[in-house]
């Protein structure tokens, strides 16, 4: 492949004269060796991981800034990041190591700013990685050893890159282009994960016309491919016969993957949650069970083996995918200890799942939930859900049926709104985990006209984008939820007048930062969900904040400059609302 990569970098005669100290050996962070990554919760003055550990609780043990003196945070500087007013939306997450930080663009630019001085932000070098095409990133970039590793987003040239840390120099680039996963709009919309001496990745793009999901590992040495995991099974592997029919519908089955995962080392299982099948909204057209779509699959971090997996929605019908970050914690239950998982799922439940070999422990509504009558308390599947038929019903009239405009109304929660990307936070004194997203009376039908054969679909390579397929939001409001994960049940909910699409901080000041699409920053007490502290940046946020400290002072930064909309039948003044990529850095 040509290399296309540039570096924009401070000129060596700019570094001499107005600050030779960047050419010191203080100028430069500790390796992030493996042992760091794994204890990376310890921490504190770091934020190491995409959501501040491998356990994926996007918490901190911080406590300067608190409810008693919060109320005094305010604006310590900003910085503009590369990108104008029509970019898609800021949704990355910074990395800090040692008073350096990473962020990511759009455009798959990697930026290195110093940050150590806590009044200003002096950006050191930018790799450019000159993609043709653009979009948000989520998620971000991966830390290891004196690198730093990221993905670009989409496009026929979709890219994962190693970076010199120090100087911004392009080590190597791998293509991450398959044949057999990729159509029109390769998308990789997560950032990699660092594992030991992999970088794990995961495609998007089979939710957007391709063909099937996959994840994947990448040697940290020299780029090349050391496994695949393929979401979507191909013939004569295990779970390949839940694509029944004779017409291939397994081939663009979609799985899309959109988050990066969650790590556990003493197991070493790396969890994902997966995507929807596609087309989602034509279950008639895939019937069977479709694995391992809409489930948690727990990998060999070391040689990507299904080491088990639990679906929660087989033939789903409404893009209720769980993609939802995994949270992992320990909890007793019936006198015994037990290693879990627990995700907020974009279907309306909490689920706590074993981590160590999959077992359904319960799954509790966190909103309002129509699609299902239940779950069954031991299997965890939907009541309706039966083994021996290749397409399902669930509550009557809500599954999907193309081409009968009856189907799939008023359907709970709202397909769009309910967790999906955006990060929980756990907090592991009071044994709680809060997450912001839309509320769930906010329901949505959804029709499919004119349905195209299946051997087009098939031909065309087409995963979704076919049909006329039509959707109606009903209502627009957002919800922080809060629920206790001993018993898997809500036990709080504050409402918001958009969707929520940021991601929830928490730090132990008792204290849970949240981004909002109106451009408002603020902070809510962890016991009551009230807000106690607030400022607009004037500019949509849809990413999650960091906390950090340097020499003893906390700081909490967050990128701005995110989506703008959030289906606004309810709010048509929020596309007013303009977008400028800027980073915003508070401190007491």
């Amino acid at each position: 492949m040509t290399q296309s990569t540039r570096v924009l970098r401070i000129g060596l005669s700019c570094l001499l004269a107005g600050s030779a100290w960047a050419l010191s050996a203080s100028a430069f962070a500790a390796p992030v060796t493996f042992d760091r990554l794994k204890n990376a919760q310890n921490e504190s003055h770091n934020w190491l991981l995409v959501y501040g550990s491998y356990n994926a609780h996007n918490s901190s043990s911080l406590s300067q800034i608190n409810r008693s003196n919060v109320s005094n945070l305010h604006v310590r500087y900003t910085l503009a990041l590369p990108g104008m007013q029509d970019f898609p939306a800021q949704q990355a997450i910074p990395a800090v190591n040692d008073g350096y930080m990473y962020i990511t663009t759009p455009w798959s630019q990697l930026m290195k700013v110093d940050i150590r001085g806590g009044s200003r932000a002096t950006t050191l070098w930018v790799n450019d990685a000159e993609v043709e095409s653009t979009g948000s990133m989520r998620g971000s970039p991966a830390l290891l050893g004196n690198y730093v590793f990221h993905n670009t987003r989409q496009g026929q040239d979709v890219r994962l890159l190693k970076i010199d840390a120090d100087s911004g120099e392009t080590v190597w680039e791998a293509s991450l282009l398959v044949e057999e996963a990729e159509s029109s709009e390769p998308r990789f919309t997560m950032q990699p994960l660092a594992i030991n001496d992999k970088l794990l990745v995961g495609n998007t793009g089979n939710d957007n016309g391709g063909k099937r999901g996959w994840i994947g590992a990448y040697n940290a040495s020299d780029g090349s491919l050391a496994w695949r995991f393929w979401v979507i099974p191909g013939p004569g592997e295990p779970g390949h016969e839940t694509w029944a029919g004779d017409w291939g519908a397994w081939a663009t089955g979609g799985g899309g993957m959109w988050t990066q995962g969650s790590y556990d080392p003493e197991t070493n299982l790396v969890l994902y949650g997966t995507g929807e099948p596609q087309p989602w909204y034509d279950p008639e057209f895939r019937p069977g069970d479709n694995l391992y779509t809409v489930a948690v699959v727990a990998l060999d971090a070391d040689t990507g083996e299904l080491d088990w997996y639990f679906q929660e929605i087989p033939n789903e019908s409404w893009d209720m995918d769980t993609v939802s970050m995994r949270m992992l914690y320990d909890i007793e239950i019936d006198g015994s200890m037990r290693k879990v998982q627990g995700n907020y799922s974009r279907n309306g439940y909490y689920y706590t799942i074993d981590r160590t070999d999959g077992e359904f422990l319960g799954a509790e509504p966190y909103t309002v939930i129509n699609w299902t009558a239940g779950l069954d308390p031991k299997s965890g599947m939907p009541v309706e859900y039966n083994p021996n038929k290749v397409v399902q019903d669930y509550a009557p009239g809500k599954a999907m049926r193309a081409g009968h405009p009856e189907t799939s109304q008023n359907v709970c929660p709202q397909y769009r709104g309910a967790p999906t990307y955006m990060p929980p936070t756990f907090d592991a004194k009071r044994m709680m985990a809060y997450v912001g997203a839309n509320h769930g009376g906010n329901c949505f039908s959804q029709t499919l006209e004119e349905p195209f054969p299946h051997e087009n679909r098939i031909e065309l390579g087409l995963g979704s984008q076919f049909g006329g397929r039509q959707h109606t939001n009903h209502g627009n409001l957002g919800e922080m939820y809060a629920v206790d994960v001993l018993t898997g049940k809500k036990v709080m909910g504050a409402i918001h007048p958009n969707h929520l699409y940021s991601g929830a901080l928490g730090t132990a000041g008792d204290l849970i930062f949240y981004g909002h699409l109106d451009g408002k920053f603020a902070a809510y007490d962890k016991d009551t969900l009230s807000e106690v502290w607030a400022f607009n940046t004037g500019t949509p946020i849809s990413a999650s904040a960091i906390t950090y400290s340097i020499d003893g002072t906390q700081y909490v930064a967050v990128v701005a400059g995110g989506q703008n909309r959030s289906s606004n039948i309810d709010h048509p003044e929020q596309a007013l609302v303009q977008r400028s990529a800027m980073l915003y850095v508070f401190a007491l």
